[in-house]
């Protein structure tokens, strides 16, 4: 195929235009996997970490809290012992018993901390200490003086126990204190991170709109320069194809000149008539070129039935005879170009028999011709009312050269010829099988 051929411009551009599509897809498709892949797993992680510092916190806040229960019930003791009040007794085991359960809620929290659960279970031990030393500090105030009951609380270490809790609820809360510094830094990254992402992502997706905006502009210029090349190839071939048909139409008339004048020049009747008789199935093949080029806005089909009646009509005029009646009753139908050719000829050949052997010399010659759809066959006909054909004679295999060669031309459309005999004159039919334009 040649450059700059119609076809291949078409599909060069077609499939560069469908590379680029694919192309822009499989990037956007890939880029939003990867992108939504890296999303999830930023988004997860910075949720953890998140998490992870609010259990830090959580952590710092029950250390807070046992500290806050501890001093709580050593602050109700030692008002018990200054009032001998019963009430702080109870204040005492409330402080008591809130240190206990942030204690528990620590062990839990921490145990995923080995270094902070060895903290824990010496804080607990020190704590149990602590309060076992409080209630014996209350039951000495219960039956004794004030100097008793502090004597007690000297003689069990109260005040060192107290310094070594503090101490310990302090390595526990720094250590999570760092701890959650740390993670924090860690989420503020993953923060930083997913911002990036996003902005990355954001990024990427106007590019790839400004490259489909692009690739979109270059398809329609492409576009614009293909209808351009088609336009420009439609005029050049229409040029050439009316350069075609004019210089058929030339030739085909520069031939039929050339046999008029021999037929003419020629003193044997017979000859001269072989002469006409073939000058009119030249005549008859031009007017099919004609017809054809004629019909517009069909390709590589034409109507039989409109062709048959323009040219049984030009045929007819084309004999210079005014006594001719003719009639036409055709139907529409679309065939194949091939069919345009034998069909001419085979009305040429009728008419011409018809004139000649069916319209008596004295009186007016009645022609008619048909063309019409009859179940899976499509039958072309032409009568006359003259003196008919005798029965018993088989004018295909008996009589002139032009009806054999109607015979002929019948089975090359895959049909037959058919001869009739009616009342007055004589029908010819050529019926052939219909098959799809």
């Amino acid at each position: 195929m040649a450059r700059g051929d119609l076809a291949e411009i078409i599909g060069s551009d077609r499939q560069a235009a469908r590379e680029r599509a694919f192309r822009l897809l499989t990037a956007v498709v890939t880029a939003l996997v990867v992108t939504f892949a890296v999303l999830a797993g930023v988004f997860i992680g910075y949720d953890n970490s998140v998490q992870w510092v609010a259990h830090t916190h959580q952590v710092r806040t029950g250390v807070a809290d046992v500290l806050q229960g501890v001093s709580d019930a050593e602050s109700a003791q030692r008002a018990y012992i200054i009032t001998h009040n019963e009430r702080y007794v109870g204040v005492q085991r409330e402080g008591r018993a809130y240190a206990l359960r942030r204690l528990a809620d620590l062990r839990v929290m921490t145990a995923d901390n080995p270094d902070q659960q060895r903290r824990i279970i010496k804080l607990t031990a020190l704590v149990d200490q602590q309060l076992a030393t409080m209630d014996q500090v209350i039951a000495a105030r219960r039956v004794a003086d004030i100097e008793t009951a502090v004597g007690v609380g000297r003689r069990q270490g109260a005040g060192q126990i107290n310094i070594e809790i503090r101490r310990i609820l302090a390595d526990i809360d720094k250590a999570e204190r760092i701890l959650e510094g740390e993670r924090e830094q860690r989420a503020l990254a993953l923060r930083l991170l997913l911002i990036l992402t996003a902005v990355t992502f954001s990024l990427l997706l106007i590019g790839l709109f400004v490259k489909a905006v692009r690739d979109l502009g270059l398809d329609r210029e492409v576009e614009a320069e293909t209808a351009d090349r088609l336009r420009e190839l439609v005029r050049q071939r229409t040029l050439l194809l009316d350069e075609v048909n004019h210089r058929v139409k030339n030739s085909l008339q520069q031939i039929a000149g050339v046999m008029r004048l021999q037929a003419r020049a020629s003193n044997n009747p017979e000859v001269r008539e072989q002469l006409d008789k073939t000058l009119a199935r030249i005549m008859a093949v031009g007017r099919v070129h004609e017809q054809v080029y004629k019909a517009e806005g069909r390709l590589g089909v034409f109507d039989a039935g409109s062709y048959a009646d323009h040219l049984a009509r030009d045929l007819v005029q084309s004999m210079g005879r005014e006594d001719i009646q003719l009639t036409t009753d055709t139907e529409a139908a679309l065939l194949d170009l091939g069919h345009a050719s034998p069909i001419a000829l085979i009305l040429n050949e009728l008419i011409t028999n018809a004139l000649k052997y069916g319209c008596p010399p004295d009186g007016a010659c009645q022609l008619r011709v048909g063309f019409r759809g009859d179940g899976d066959s499509y039958v072309l006909s032409v009568s006359d009312r003259g003196q008919g054909v005798s029965e018993g004679v088989d004018p295909v295999s008996a009589s002139t050269l032009g009806l054999r060669a109607v015979d002929a031309l019948a089975r090359q459309l895959g049909g037959r010829l058919e001869v009739l005999r009616p009342e007055q004159g004589a029908e010819f039919q050529v019926r052939f099988p219909k098959v799809a334009a």
